[in-house]
């Protein structure tokens, strides 16, 4: 395998770490907020709720499942915002 090759093949895992992480971290910013508000939301409401909803088990799954349902809706719109305003150059 050449020099050439071999730096090519560094620069190209180099990059896809570099998107990992940043995908990671988009994603774990996302799951801080969404939870955040998710968490301020159930503790308004929870006077509204009914009685089965007021169950701590119940809170505690819409606590995880909700913002874990709302970073997966971000992703699908921002894959919809980046195919849809930026078109492939090839």
């Amino acid at each position: 395998m050449s020099r050439d090759a071999q730096r090519g093949e560094t620069a190209d895992a180099t990059l896809g770490c570099l998107a990992t992480s940043g995908s990671v971290l988009i994603t774990c910013s996302l799951l801080f907020f969404n939870a955040s508000i998710v968490m301020a939301l159930l503790n308004a409401l929870e006077p509204l709720f009914p009685v089965w909803a007021q169950k701590p088990a119940t809170l505690q799954f819409l606590l995880f499942a909700t913002p874990v349902v709302m970073v997966v809706a971000e992703w699908m719109a921002i894959d919809f915002a980046r195919n849809r305003f930026f078109r492939k150059l090839r």
